[in-house]
């Protein structure tokens, strides 16, 4: 047999005997057809067999075995666990920044998770302060007995019936500073859940900006793309109409349908940039990417010309109020009431117990009349706890805390240096796009300016049509660098603003 089935012989080996005997043999034999039933499912058990319940190597895909439970999304208690984005009174309106973040707030998981996890955190604290308060139990005992003994001349019974309901209390008086300091790093360990929940909303905030900026973005470069159609068909039919004139070659013609279907190309690589963008701005406010929502375009957001302080300003703000700073220096604290709670284990506590109850039992012999008795007992004592060796234990808990608020001194200066090195960062990006917004309107202007005049001059036969085509191209990419720099300067700002951990929450209802 397979390791986890028992031979059958055993089951002959136990029949050969009296009645008794078979009894137990037909119990065991009942009991083995059941075993030798169910023998697969021994074999596959989590304490036998837990590679069982894995990928059989590791370049296959586990898949739950059949038979088990769904773990499809549908299946569980919330069938539709995506929320789509709330109605409003007018569904065919664009969505404004603003109204976009409290869509991302509200419906983003990740958002959810921190809030639950501070949640969690604070019932963690509650949980610790319990060692503040008394414990009070009850135990209630019922036992009933019959003995047969021998006597002279015979044989005796005893019967007896007892109940014992008991209420206990115990309280710890003394414990020095082991209470204050559990209470103490559970709170800090909520302190750093709560900064962590803030630093994930203006994370959600900081992707919603961006992503919203990205899509405006290539919804404007679709345009920009019609529009560049536009002046390839205007191009073209001043060809046609030199061609037809006998002013134009055939050649030029050649090169201005070219350009046109080059136009048509650049029209609908546009469009396939915002279904991407769409998708990236719907995973990061929370919603299904086939819910794809429309957006204000980048004409009407308020593009910032400068910051509110210098670098050192902003990185000295940032040092002062960002929630993953304060963050770690919460987890240093907990750190600190962590070797306070390990040094106050070498010290004895003292409380008290005390417990009362009553004993009611009743006894018999030989049948004679019952003797019944009801009498209440207590209990009150001091006690004084000592643990005087643990072998070592509480010396390397001791080491552990130390080291372990050693590391989190650590992470919180390699946070700061991060944190300065993301201000200093962002700072000089946005001061570069500004650079380049600034240099982009002056390009997209001369641009517009030259390719008036050289269509003007082509209709007029004093320039040619590669000139025409050049200036063309030209404006077309000062349309696409006038988009991107817009985007740029947005999301550089915001990228600033995230940077120093000053991210503005919107107003919600």
């Amino acid at each position: 047999m397979e390791s986890g089935c028992i031979n059958l012989s055993i089951c002959r080996a136990a029949v050969r005997g009296g009645a008794i005997q078979r009894l137990v043999a037909g119990l065991l034999a009942g009991a083995l057809a059941l075993m030798i039933g169910g023998c697969g499912e021994i074999e596959r058990s989590p304490e036998i067999a837990p590679d069982s319940y894995v990928a059989s190597s590791v370049d296959r895909q586990w898949s739950p075995a059949a038979g088990t439970k769904s773990y499809d999304p549908a299946m569980t208690a919330d069938a539709r666990l995506v929320a789509p984005p709330p109605s409003r009174d007018r569904s065919d309106a664009p969505y404004s920044l603003t109204g976009l973040i409290d869509v991302a707030l509200t419906h983003n998981p990740q958002t959810r998770v921190a809030w639950e996890q501070a949640r969690a955190n604070a019932a963690v604290w509650g949980r610790v302060r319990a060692d503040y308060y008394p414990k009070a139990s009850t135990e209630t005992d019922f036992e009933y007995s019959r003995e047969l003994f021998q006597i002279p001349g015979g044989n005796a019974r005893i019967k007896t019936a007892q109940i014992t309901p008991m209420i206990e209390l115990t309280y710890t008086l003394l414990d020095f500073g082991r209470r204050r300091a559990s209470s103490d790093e559970a709170r800090e360990q909520l302190a750093t859940a709560n900064f962590a929940f803030d630093r994930k909303m203006q994370d959600v905030i900081f992707d919603t900006q961006r992503f919203f900026y990205s899509l405006a973005a290539t919804k404007a470069a679709v345009q920009a793309a019609h529009q560049n159609l536009e002046l390839a068909q205007t191009d073209d039919d001043a060809v046609s109409q030199r061609v037809d004139n006998g002013l134009a070659t055939r050649p030029e013609l050649l090169l201005s349908r070219q350009r046109v279907a080059q136009a048509e190309y650049d029209v609908a690589n546009a469009e396939l940039f915002v279904q991407e963008a769409q998708a990236n701005l719907a995973l990061s406010i929370g919603i299904a990417a086939n819910a794809a929502i429309d957006v204000e375009g980048l004409e009407h957001q308020k593009v910032p010309t400068a910051l509110a302080g210098q670098v050192d300003d902003l990185i000295n703000e940032a040092i002062r109020t960002r929630p993953d700073l304060a963050a770690e220096v919460a987890t240093v604290r907990a750190g600190d009431a962590g070797i306070r709670r390990a040094n106050a284990e070498f010290i004895p506590t003292v409380g008290i117990v005390g417990n009362y109850g009553e004993q009611n039992w009743g006894y018999t012999f030989n049948n004679a009349a019952q003797i019944d008795a009801n009498m209440p007992q207590y209990t009150a004592l001091l006690t004084l706890k000592w643990d005087l060796f643990t072998g070592f234990s509480r010396i390397n808990a001791v080491r552990e805390a130390e080291a372990d608020q050693r590391a989190s001194t650590a992470n919180l200066q390699s946070s700061e240096l991060t944190a300065i090195a993301e201000v200093w960062r962002a700072y000089y990006e946005f001061q570069s796009s500004n650079k380049r917004y600034e240099f982009a309107k002056a390009l997209l202007s001369a641009s517009q300016e030259s390719y008036d005049a050289l269509l003007d001059t082509y209709r007029q036969g004093l320039s040619t049509i590669v000139e025409l085509l050049s200036a063309d191209r030209d404006l077309a990419n000062a349309r696409y660098t006038m988009i991107q720099s817009t985007a740029d300067l947005l999301t550089a700002s915001a990228a600033t603003v995230h940077a120093v951990g000053a991210v503005p929450m919107p107003s919600m209802p």
